[in-house]
């Protein structure tokens, strides 16, 4: 029922978020260019705490379809509360823990975590910041990435601003830099609103999430980003037959390596190529 109550909370706080756009277009995130979000953390904490902590009575959505499941009549998720909003410095060993358990990767602590009573239980819901003064930003490290995880993205122009909330997923685009640390798959305000336009539908006075497909490809960038990467560099070394403006430094020092590698590699006899693919196969960690 936590799923539910947590689809169509967000889905009404983003509407009453757009009502509230020259409230937010007032803080000031942005100091010699660096993103300083403790404000927008604070604004979060106190909007939901004192103002937004529940799903709103005057709600014109009446049920809950997430990826085809039976429908969850709205009336049985307004009993749901949200008693706190925790910042980072409020987790502590024990939540963290209960945060980390059945997640893959690095864990960090989420920009603000929701503590939702419903129905006598207690849940917690981390929830991602993403603001932004164009649209796509580079995303968390792919270590640190968790798709599942809701986000409030905010868009940020002259004189407005523009709201979307939804799966960490949903934002992210296919662009994927090479790092010269760890990979950070791009995240887009624009992918976000569009993935809601596509299949967050409102079917009369149900509010209905559809299955994405599409994300299959998105969680393989997650799992094994490498192989992606390697997929995409045989394509640039095999099928391109120009260099493109302002294409990254690595494609010319990618056909530079191939070339030595395929050098040293044809002078080998047979038994010494395989020998070396099981050598390099043996090196690769997964």
């Amino acid at each position: 029922m936590k799923e539910y109550f947590v689809h169509i909370y967000l889905y009404e706080l983003e509407k009453y978020l757009h009502t509230q756009k020259d409230e937010i277009l007032k803080m000031s995130l942005w100091q010699d260019e660096a993103n300083t979000d403790r404000p927008l953390k604070e604004y979060f904490k106190k909007l939901i705490e004192n103002h937004f902590n529940k799903i709103p009575s005057d709600t014109d959505m009446v049920g809950v379809v997430i990826d085809k499941s039976e429908m969850v009549e709205v009336a049985c998720l307004k009993n749901a509360e949200i008693k706190r909003v925790l910042l980072p410095e409020d987790i502590n060993l024990q939540l963290k823990e209960l945060l980390r358990c059945g997640k893959s990767g690095v864990y960090t602590n989420p920009d603000i975590c929701l503590e939702i009573h419903l129905n006598g239980k207690l849940y917690y819901e981390p929830i991602e910041l993403k603001t932004t003064k164009t649209d796509s930003i580079p995303g968390s490290s792919i270590q640190q990435v968790s798709p599942d995880k809701w986000v409030i993205f905010i868009k940020f122009s002259k004189d407005s601003v523009d709201i979307a909330t939804g799966r960490y997923i949903n934002a992210i685009n296919s662009k994927m830099q090479f790092p010269d640390r760890s990979p950070r798959p791009q995240v887009s305000f624009s992918e976000a609103r569009k993935w809601n336009v596509t299949n967050r539908l409102k079917n009369g006075n149900i509010l209905e999430f559809k299955r994405d497909d599409d994300n299959l490809l998105k969680y393989e960038l997650l799992s094994d980003w490498q192989g992606v990467l390697s997929k995409r560099w045989v394509d640039i070394l095999i099928n391109a037959k120009t260099t493109k403006a302002n294409e990254p430094w690595f494609n010319n020092a990618l056909r530079k390596f191939i070339l030595d590698f395929l050098d040293a590699y044809e002078t080998l006899d047979d038994k010494d190529k395989m020998d070396l693919k099981d050598k390099i196969k043996s090196l690769i960690v997964y």
